[in-house]
């Protein structure tokens, strides 16, 4: 690709934003990096990326600055705190807010964006581990529609498709519906594994089931299958990260004085599981606090 490509800055080198990153790269795009820990820094210098001492360096030498960290509080803090992005010269620079958080912080972020005369893209990701590393994610946007266009080369590098919700806030706000499905589903196939293995069933039999079915047989069951057999928990998606968007979840039906009983019970199973020290671990991993023998430790 041309040297005339946009600079991007990426902040936050989780499972995430380092594949993103790696990708953006191999795709032709000079990429900087920031992480708030030192040791995803030196693999991505190792990577031949360029690496920035704080937020305000990088915002200072990219196009663009992509932010895909844990929830609000660390947006918040790698944009307004102490050397933060926003204490930069960003004028006409773009911000694109990748994280899973709520719709009122990605509002938030969009008017401190507007304020430094920057443009705002809204816009989560769907996929795990396999999916950023194949860059086959699914890009859920809110935002302007030519700004979306102007930055489709980029997105393009790091995704397979891009989903236009709406406006600024709509990218979040299909990302929590999106991550609902996946809450449920998980559930869905613990308390199926949990019940298999009460009646004396083989919960093997209940993944050659799906395998057969047109209706069942779809990527996620496929992917987590070995999780749950194995009982492996190695982390593709955390459990302590669902759980935040499954609150966010919660907080957006009141919020619109909507019902969610069905999340409402998934969150209860993940807060179970999560006060037993399992939050790190994979979601699969909440079938621990379904069945009546929770004490062993995932097999690695």
């Amino acid at each position: 690709m041309s040297n005339n490509q946009p600079r991007i800055g990426f902040i936050g080198l989780g499972i995430m934003g380092a594949a993103m990153a790696r990708n953006a790269a191999s795709a032709g795009f000079p990429v900087t990096v920031f992480n708030r820990s030192q040791a995803p820094l030196d693999i991505a210098r190792g990577d031949g990326l360029a690496v920035a001492s704080n937020p305000a360096a990088l915002a200072a030498v990219v196009d663009a600055i992509v932010v895909m960290v844990t929830g609000p509080d660390a947006v918040r803090n790698l944009l307004t705190g102490t050397n933060g992005v926003f204490t930069a010269a960003v004028t006409g620079k773009t911000l694109v807010q990748m994280s899973t958080i709520d719709e009122p912080s990605t509002m938030e972020f969009a008017a401190g964006a507007d304020r430094h005369g920057m443009s705002f893209l809204d816009c989560p990701v769907a996929g795990s581990k396999k999916q950023v590393e194949a860059a086959e994610l699914i890009l859920l946007a809110g935002g302007d529609v030519k700004l979306l266009e102007q930055w489709t080369p980029f997105l393009r590098s790091v995704g397979k498709a891009i989903v236009h919700a709406g406006p600024v806030g709509k990218g979040t706000a299909l990302k929590l519906c999106m991550n609902l499905i996946v809450a449920q589903m998980t559930t869905a196939l613990s308390e199926s594994v949990v019940l298999a293995r009460a009646q004396k069933v083989d919960p093997a039999h209940i993944f050659e089931v799906i395998s057969h079915s047109p209706a069942l047989n779809c990527g996620y069951f496929k992917i987590k299958e070995r999780a749950f057999l194995d009982e492996n928990f190695s982390p593709a998606f955390s459990l302590d990260n669902m759980l935040k968007d499954v609150r966010f979840m919660s907080d957006a039906a009141k919020r619109s004085a909507t019902e969610l009983p069905v999340t409402e019970a998934v969150k209860n199973v993940m807060e179970r599981a999560a006060e037993k020290g399992w939050g790190k671990d994979d979601l699969a991993g909440l079938i621990r606090a379904l069945q009546p023998s929770t004490g062993a430790t995932p097999r690695r």
